[in-house]
């Protein structure tokens, strides 16, 4: 697809091609109306001769008719000039009304009218004719006057006709308009939508690629197409991109060798602290026992941080998937007897129910994604309290909900959740131990399976977290109610 050189043309180019159609319409509108007014001042001119020429007519041969029955009755050779001068005007007269838009009707009565004229003048150029001719020359006057007033009426058509054709050529330009404006609008209207496609198009991918960022998903290349500032915006995403992933790399390493290095000097403060809290030295006051035991559990702590950093790095550069197919009531039921003792001491049941699920993946991982949730759920369920574990499908996903009946997940804390370090206002305030890294790790394993894990319902009493995962679907028997006597425990 070809781009412009900038967004800033892309968008000229849709403003002005949105235009076009708009322009033209209106082009097309002043044209309609540009014509109707010159066909208005023609027709106003016609009407006006033909009114003019109408009016002629019938003055000038009544005054001929008179002129000529004057001269005969009173053989005034004079009058014949003046009747001279009234045939010259009613021959200009008709020539005048032989260049109006007559009808064919029309243009044979002025012919008519004109062919008596020529005979009445022929009659009357050499003067007064003889008594013989006279009664015969007045009808011929009187002829023309009566042809003369038939033909007045009929060039009063002309300003009808001319009337009628102003309004159809009106109601024409009014039938018109609307399907010009429709089709103008319509056109504008898809080249709009165009337009914004193929600008919205590149910007949905940067924010896309953006959110990947976000998401810590450094795998992707980024490739932006459109226009040429656009392309260079991809460019330079893709470049924070490769640093993002050189700087956690680095990160990576760092961590581990770190961790590493600090676990054989803690490894022999512990066994001393362990030596003398077994009185090996020899025996201790109250005061150094106490000291001692200071140690030996913020040293056990900070194994214990160290372990999950290891723990953390190691599942960051995991070996790719070992894709099986998985009984996921089975792993579930491994993860609670594994919990078992911590729930007794503290008087947690755990209550299993939903769909048997069996999906492809890797079981150890998918282990670990249940064993930290439900590690997180034990630790922020009170004592006496109940933890939930609900399986279900949806189509062509599996979906395992993990909810207990602690303090929830704050609204702003819920995408944060999964990020490393992040410890919620009960870890951060002392309430509940823990490095932060459980839930990273879930986020990564889910998403290395091409799932989804997040927070249902925040900011509400109870978390409740929701894994769902793609499979192949192989339903089972339902297992609903506690995983068994021995499962559901309580002190």
């Amino acid at each position: 697809m070809y781009y412009p050189r900038s967004l800033t043309n892309v968008i000229l180019a849709c403003f002005v091609l949105s235009a076009v159609p708009l322009v033209v319409a209106l082009a097309e509108l002043a044209f309609g109306l540009d014509s109707l007014a010159k066909r208005s001042q023609l027709s106003v001119r016609e009407a006006e001769a033909a009114s003019t020429a109408s009016r002629e007519l019938r003055d000038v041969t009544s005054k001929i008719e008179r002129a000529v029955r004057q001269s005969i009755v009173l053989e005034d050779a004079s009058l014949i000039d003046g009747y001279r001068k009234l045939d010259a005007q009613l021959d200009q007269t008709l020539i005048r009304g032989q260049s109006l838009p007559l009808s064919d009707e029309e243009r044979a009565a002025l012919k008519k009218l004109n062919s008596q004229r020529i005979v009445l003048a022929a009659a009357l150029k050499n003067g007064i004719p003889e008594v013989s001719e006279r009664p015969r020359l007045a009808e011929s006057a009187a002829d023309l006057a009566d042809n003369a007033a038939q033909a007045a009426a009929m060039l009063g058509r002309v300003t009808e006709r001319e009337v009628v054709t102003l309004r159809e050529m009106a109601a024409k330009t009014r039938e018109n308009w609307p399907w010009f404006l429709g089709v103008a609008a319509a056109t504008a209207l898809l080249l709009a939508v165009g337009f914004s496609i193929l600008i919205s198009r590149p910007l949905r991918n940067i924010d896309r690629s953006i959110r990947k960022l976000g998401r810590g998903e450094f795998s992707e290349s980024i490739l932006i197409k459109g226009p040429r500032d656009l392309r260079s915006l991809g460019e330079r995403l893709d470049w924070l991109r490769r640093r993002l992933l050189e700087l956690e790399t680095h990160q990576s390493r760092f961590l581990r060798h770190v961790s590493h290095e600090l676990k054989t000097p803690l490894t022999a403060v512990r066994e001393g602290s362990e030596l003398l809290k077994d009185r090996i030295v020899g025996e201790m006051s109250p005061q150094q026992n106490d000291v001692v035991r200071i140690i030996r559990d913020n040293t056990l702590s900070l194994q214990r941080l160290i372990e999950d950093l290891l723990s953390y790095q190691q599942h960051k550069s995991a070996a790719p998937l070992k894709v099986e197919k998985i009984d996921m009531k089975a792993i579930i039921e491994r993860v609670v007897r594994e919990h078992r003792l911590e729930m007794l001491s503290r008087a947690i049941s755990v209550d299993v129910r939903g769909e048997a699920i069996t999906l492809q993946g890797d079981s150890e991982q998918l282990r670990v994604v249940l064993d930290n949730l439900l590690s997180n759920a034990i630790k922020y369920t009170p004592r006496g309290g109940k933890v939930r574990v609900i399986g279900s499908s949806d189509g062509a996903m599996a979906q395992i909900d993990v909810e207990d009946d602690g303090p929830g997940v704050a609204l702003e804390e819920q995408e944060r959740v999964f990020e490393s370090f992040f410890r919620g206002d009960a870890s951060a305030n002392g309430k509940v131990k823990g490095s932060g890294l459980g839930l990273a790790i879930v986020r990564e394993y889910v998403l290395a399976h091409q799932g989804h894990v997040f927070v249902v319902d925040p900011g509400k009493p109870g978390g409740r977290f929701r894994v769902r995962l793609p499979f192949d679907l192989a339903r089972g028997d339902s297992f609903v109610g506690a995983v068994s006597q021995g499962d559901s425990v309580a002190q």
